[in-house]
């Protein structure tokens, strides 16, 4: 746990701030300083302002001119963001630090309550293995270290699922309350909780065992009691506006199963581009993001609980399961946002706890079997420890490192923006006064001290810098190129893509030293990849 926080700590001080958390932090102090929730409702704010709370004391600007606020262009949010940072570049990066900090704190309590539960379903020492898994997996540390919403909804997710099993177990009120006011801060926190409301009471009467008329009763009683905590626990961090359910709420489950639907960006995987993404796009994901030694753990542990259900002739044992399944299954078909294996995150706690098993069954064999478990924990505890502090773009063998990978994904598996503070490192080694610079992201590239002009669209002689997004055709809006936003046309940088870069800066930026053969080679010469 010691381990965890410092590792995330660490990438949390030097990655540079992402495209999301570059909209959260402003917005989630512009929340507590105003009270206006309606701000950017396509996410719900609770986390935000739990990440913009150790801001309050700092002498942090926010402009509140409705124009700051405009989003006519749908680009509101990030004009919002850009104007914050225009106010702050002083404090600007310790601010997103501070906020960072605070989803570190959450990511302890996520191994702390997996923990906990490991503890009630498996003995020791196959309980500090399943959460061991999960402190060394590189998605969970980097999405610690980011001040997104994707840690927090894990978190509520798991505690939600956990209270239910207690509730089933005790038959307790509190346990019920405690079950949906965790899931009802989940929807206040992002909407993909909502996906496994109807999972919930499902499970909860699979371990129920007493559905004599009086167990009936206290089923529908406690079920009850939870639905009205979770309705609170909504309310209550919309501050009680709203009746019965708060508008901005609303209005942002209606944009997220639009762009659930539809998407928002084009999707990439294995070279090629698509709108709608691909229903294995998820199962790839999980293959190249995840340790080996994990995916090991877990087939084991799938087929111990699967032999388990059969032998009881019970689903009971596949209840530790349910949840990832269910979460798999909804992103792979009736979800078009293709993104990142960040948006699996809820499924890993679970994960890991079916891993878990797998220890155990493991543990309970012969010398060669714990032999080989100790083997592959040390490999997955080596792997987390090379990765640091570049989590947020590890690949696993698989992968075959960062420049193969990036012809397998891309988007925040790869390049989320989190290099440009290196890259303003590098120039400044170079003795470089203004760079090309072509990256991912939105933080101005001055505020590391850093004068950059852009890449230009054809083929020119000079030494650049492109982000791994953009020499893939990636189409998107630059918001630190000046008064305006720049939209960056599909295919627009990647004639880059058709030289060999002469160095890699971090994971994500790649420098480019064109000649003027070169220059004379590539013109009129086709692209080398599939634009979007």
């Amino acid at each position: 746990l010691a381990w965890f926080a410092l590792a995330a700590g660490h990438a949390a001080r030097v990655l540079t701030p992402t495209p999301d958390e570059f909209v959260y932090v402003p917005a989630g102090l512009y929340h507590l300083r105003t009270g206006d929730l309606s701000f950017d409702p396509t996410n719900p704010p609770l986390l935000k302002m739990m990440v913009a709370l150790p801001l309050v004391a700092m002498p942090l600007q926010l402009d509140l001119s409705p124009s700051a606020r405009d989003n006519r262009t749908g680009w509101g949010p990030w004009i919002f963001g850009t104007r914050f940072q225009d106010l702050n570049r002083g404090q600007y990066l310790d601010a997103f630090f501070r906020a960072r900090l605070v989803v570190v704190v959450l990511g302890l309590v996520l191994l702390l309550l997996v923990r906990s539960r490991a503890r009630d379903a498996l003995p020791e020492p196959a309980a500090t293995i399943t959460v061991l898994l999960l402190a060394t997996l590189p998605p969970l540390l980097a999405h610690s270290a980011v001040a997104t919403l994707d840690v927090g909804v894990s978190l509520a997710v798991f505690a939600g699922f956990f209270a239910a099993s207690r509730m089933a177990v005790r038959k307790e009120p509190a346990w019920a309350a405690m079950a949906g006011a965790a899931f009802g801060l989940g929807m206040a926190i992002k909407g993909t909780t909502i996906l496994f409301l109807p999972l919930a009471p499902l499970l909860v009467a699979v371990e129920w065992g007493d559905w004599s008329a009086a167990g009936r009763k206290r089923f529908v009683g406690l079920g009850l009691v939870a639905v009205l905590s979770g309705w609170l626990a909504v309310l209550a961090a919309y501050g009680f506006e709203g009746f019965p359910l708060p508008a901005p709420l609303l209005e942002g489950i209606r944009f997220q199963l639009a762009a659930g639907s539809d998407g928002e960006f084009p999707a990439f995987l294995a070279g090629e581009w698509s709108a709608r993404g691909w229903w294995y796009y998820y199962l790839a994901a999980l293959a190249l993001k995840v340790p080996l030694p994990f995916l090991v753990l877990l087939g084991v542990g799938v087929a111990v609980v699967a032999a388990e259900a059969r032998r009881r002739r019970s689903a009971r044992p596949l209840a530790v399961l349910a949840p990832a399944l269910l979460l798999l299954y909804v992103l792979s078909f009736h979800y078009a946002k293709d993104y990142g294996v960040r948006y699996l995150l809820p499924a890993f706690p679970f994960l890991a706890m079916v891993a878990g098993h797998g220890a155990l069954r493991m543990l309970q064999g012969g010398r060669a079997a714990k032999a080989t478990l100790a083997a592959l924990l040390l490999w997955q505890a080596g792997d987390a420890v090379l990765a640091s502090p570049d989590q947020l773009a590890w690949f696993n063998a698989f992968g075959g490192g960062a420049d193969r990978a990036r012809r397998l994904l891309l988007d925040s598996n790869l390049d989320w923006g989190q290099d440009l503070g290196r890259a303003a490192d590098w120039a400044r080694q170079k003795g470089l006064t203004k760079p090309c610079l072509g990256y991912f992201g939105h933080v101005d590239p001055r505020v590391y001290g850093m004068d950059f002009q852009l890449p230009p669209p054809r083929p020119t002689a000079g030494t650049c810098v492109l982000s791994a997004n953009f020499l893939a055709g990636y189409p998107y809006a630059i918001t630190y190129a000046g008064e305006r936003i720049l939209g960056v046309r599909a295919g627009a940088w990647s004639w880059y893509d058709r030289l060999v870069p002469t160095a890699r800066i971090g994971s994500s930026l790649y420098v480019f030293d064109v000649t003027q053969e070169d220059v004379d080679r590539l013109a009129g010469s086709a692209p080398s990849v599939t634009q979007p």
